[in-house]
């Protein structure tokens, strides 16, 4: 059977669903118009956050993939329908233009639009790499195994990938089970495991990522957006030439794309970024005080979607968690401090809630 074949379910899993889904905390976070960009990047950080959930707790109990998936797609259906009605319920309340902005290149030059050439050739580049080069890594031996292992047995983290012998539950792997995500794409598409992280999955994957930059230079660069194209041309050729150590970001961006510390280095913690860059923006100080009060209403969607993006961040590095609070409680203090908010501060404890718990639950296996 062709590859185009299976294609559907990942559709469905990876573009479909996250759309949908996205609708809703995005609704929390921007009452004005919404890029295809923020819509999907809410949806596919809050369906990962919502999938560490039940991950976790059929991990814990020795459970079935099977399970795991229907309770999933159940969740999964539930909020894109909840998404569809909302975006349907909006768009007859104003129009199609209003609530959604889409991509145009209507007043922009020709080197702008150069530009934006250079970034999508460079893009493609990546992405052709990504399908058509094998890169082997030793990891891949636990974390495809695991994949792998669930897929065949239907059995989640029951057997040892390394000798196929019935293991004692590890909570450092157990607590993120990002593999099981790549257990669930090939278990709905029919495909190999290995085929799904090596050669399916990376190209949605550095494609957020990206979108993800996009987000940041809008931020950056909202009074000259005509720089935004050149900080892509800049991030991509970076990613090109970062390949300089097996250690570094880059390395793991291009060629361990499908491992969970991926996830955390050049999605979650990128996430995060933007979404505490855009709650100094939307606190600023200087801004006008009607502005400043409509904006910051929203500004608790931001905390929302920061919890499901900590979430994710557990799906993918039990470890990578300790990352995630020094980087979040710093950022938001001192922008609680600079522009005189001390709510910004309960908001970011609450949303790094899933932090504190995994990383409690770790911490209680390892050392009780």
């Amino acid at each position: 059977m062709s590859l185009l074949h299976h294609m559907d379910s990942f559709i469905l899993w990876l573009v479909l669903f996250p759309l949908l889904i996205g609708i809703l905390p995005c609704h929390l976070i921007a009452k004005q118009k919404k890029t295809p960009c923020q819509v999907y990047l809410c949806g596919f950080f809050t369906m990962l956050g919502i999938f560490q959930v039940p991950a976790v707790v059929i991990v814990l109990q020795r459970g079935h993939l099977s399970v795991l998936i229907r309770i999933m797609f159940w969740i999964a259906v539930v909020l894109s329908f909840l998404g569809f009605v909302l975006a349907v319920v909006r768009i007859t309340k104003t129009t199609a233009e209003e609530s959604f902005e889409l991509p145009s290149i209507r007043g922009k030059s020709r080197s702008e639009l150069g530009l934006w050439i250079i970034f999508y050739i460079l893009l493609a580049l990546q992405l052709v790499a990504s399908v058509l080069v094998m890169t082997a890594d030793g990891d891949d031996a636990y974390y495809v195994g695991q994949a792998l292992l669930a897929d065949v047995t239907d059995l989640v983290y029951y057997f040892d990938p390394y000798t196929g012998a019935y293991s004692v539950l590890d909570y450092r792997h157990a607590l993120a089970p990002f593999p099981l995500f790549i257990a669930l794409l090939a278990r709905q598409s029919g495909l190999h495991a290995a085929m799904v992280a090596h050669t399916i999955l990376p190209s949605f994957l550095i494609v957020a990522s990206y979108m993800i930059y996009m987000q940041i230079g809008r931020l950056l660069f909202h009074k000259d957006k005509k720089r935004l194209p050149m900080f892509m041309v800049l991030i991509c050729l970076l990613n090109d030439f970062g390949v300089y150590s097996r250690y570094t970001r880059e390395t793991f961006f291009l060629t361990r794309t499908w491992q969970g510390k991926s996830v955390l280095a050049n999605l979650v913690i990128p996430m995060a970024l933007l979404i505490m860059l855009a709650v100094v923006c939307r606190t600023e100080p200087e801004k006008e005080n009607e502005e400043r009060e409509t904006e910051e209403k929203r500004t608790a969607g931001l905390f929302v979607l920061l919890f499901f993006v900590n979430l994710t961040g557990a799906l993918s590095s039990s470890l990578g968690l300790l990352l995630l609070i020094v980087l979040e409680t710093l950022f938001i203090l001192l922008a609680a401090i600079r522009n005189g908010r001390p709510m910004l501060i309960l908001g970011g404890l609450l949303s790094m809630i899933p932090c504190y718990y995994f990383m409690a639950m770790y911490a209680l296996e390892r050392f009780a």
